[in-house]
């Protein structure tokens, strides 16, 4: 790797690197001409060690391997940088050659580059865990942006301290103690970090090529916790978890899809309980335009239909409007041609607040096998569509989550009515 190493494999500290001799102390890390050696020796170390080990043991020394194999990769890369020899390469930094010939993301490339300086230089403690397999890059990684932000007086402390403590917390769980350290040692700083956080945050909402809407932002700490409260309390599997019950095996959605779904339950929840804010003379919500003949289509009837166009992003599926329509105010706008108003009908709730109550009362929660979602979480939905002549009746409404709600009208699964009166719900044959 480098050139005029003079030292050995594992002579310690004194070691140095480098082109020109006396540059810089190597901490824990002999110079990168020793990589091989140092290599061969950790993994021979595993094999030898690991052999008798049983299976979740061997895994984890495993991982300790990895992570030192990575500390030596990353102190040979700071050295070949340094020795002058990666201007050969054409490359004008560590990071450039990380990313081109290791073939590694941008934002990984330069994070691995300035962990490699940094545990090969003035972080001594950490260099050594790392080296030891101790912590991963990662953590060195967080140890060394929490250095940046304390006074060079209390580094040493800092250092040793957050090497201590991650031993046992991962990279993130780190990160918090690193920021609590932070604080503790130089709270103005502390409170410009704060300033210039909040100053990042930022949120974009766009509507995507195939009609999907992406949401990509940074949110400071208090409203993201904020937010992250409130996904975690709505995007919980069972809305009774808090009383011991499993968790409903019908639920297929993935977590993400879980919080997805709940972002929305919880802007719906706003706009109809909350949000007092008028744009025009009324209230907000959600506006969906909709022909006749595609609000009373039916699946599989193969009839082409008009989509419905739904405010800020466009043209939705005829199922996904009545899935709308279940539990909406409805206004009649009756057209002549295109673009000619003739008639306007007065909005009607399709379910009155009396019939919800009747509803609830009645279902108790969502109807769907092994679901438990209380009725806060939950639409009334028409037995035999609104839209196919089904009367707002409490014999033609149940109870039903978004999420069984959405299968009925986007997977086909049907609401049946046993003997009893007894509601259920079942997939499609």
């Amino acid at each position: 790797m480098g050139h005029h190493h003079d030292a050995a494999p594992g002579q310690g500290e004194g070691a140095r690197g480098w082109a020109a001799p006396g540059q810089r102390a190597w901490g824990a890390f002999a110079p990168g001409a020793h990589v091989v050696l140092e290599a061969r020796g950790v993994f021979e170390r595993f094999t030898a060690e690991a052999e008798s080990m049983p299976t979740e043991q061997q895994l984890v020394a495993m991982r300790q391997m990895i992570d030192q194999l990575e500390a030596l990769w990353l102190a040979a890369s700071a050295d070949f940088s340094e020795s002058g020899e990666i201007a050969d390469t054409g490359h004008p930094s560590l990071a450039s050659w990380m990313r081109h010939r290791c073939r590694l993301a941008p934002a990984e490339a330069t994070a691995r580059a300035k962990v490699a300086f940094a545990v090969t230089g003035e972080q001594g403690h950490a260099g050594r865990a790392l080296k030891a397999g101790k912590v991963s890059w990662r953590h060195a990684q967080v140890i060394d942006q929490v250095l940046r932000q304390v006074p060079e007086d209390r580094r040493d402390e800092a250092e040793r301290s957050l090497v201590s403590h991650a031993a046992t917390l991962d990279p993130g769980q780190l990160r918090r103690v690193g920021d609590r350290l932070v604080h503790c040692f130089d709270r103005d700083r502390a409170d410009e970090q704060a300033v210039r956080r909040l100053e990042r945050r930022g949120l974009s909402v766009a509507e995507t090529y195939d009609g999907m809407v992406s949401v990509n932002g940074l949110l400071d700490p208090v409203s993201g916790a904020l937010l992250l409260t409130a996904l975690n309390t709505k995007g919980r599997p069972s809305s009774t978890a808090d009383h011991g019950a499993a968790d409903r095996s019908d639920d297929l959605r993935t977590p993400a899809q879980r919080r997805a779904d709940a972002l929305g339950d919880i802007c719906a929840e706003w706009l109809s309980a909350v949000n007092n804010a008028t744009v025009g003379g009324v209230r907000p919500h959600l506006s969906v335009i909709v022909d006749r003949a595609t609000l009373a289509s039916q699946r599989g009837d193969g009839a082409a239909v008009e989509p419905a166009q739904l405010g800020w992003v466009g043209p939705v599926t005829a199922s996904e409007a009545q899935l709308i329509g279940c539990d909406a105010t409805v206004s009649r706008i009756v057209m002549e041609g295109e673009s000619q108003v003739i008639d306007i009908g007065r909005a009607t709730r399709t379910i009155p607040p009396a019939l919800r109550r009747a509803v609830v009362a009645r279902d108790r929660n969502c109807v769907a096998p092994g679901c438990d979602r209380l009725p806060e979480h939950c639409d009334v939905h028409h037995v035999t569509f609104w839209e196919h002549g089904g009367e707002t009746s409490l014999a033609n409404t149940v109870l039903l989550c978004r999420h069984h709600h959405r299968m009925v009208h986007l997977r086909d699964w049907r609401v049946v009515v046993d003997t009893t009166g007894r509601r259920t719900l079942q997939p499609p044959n």
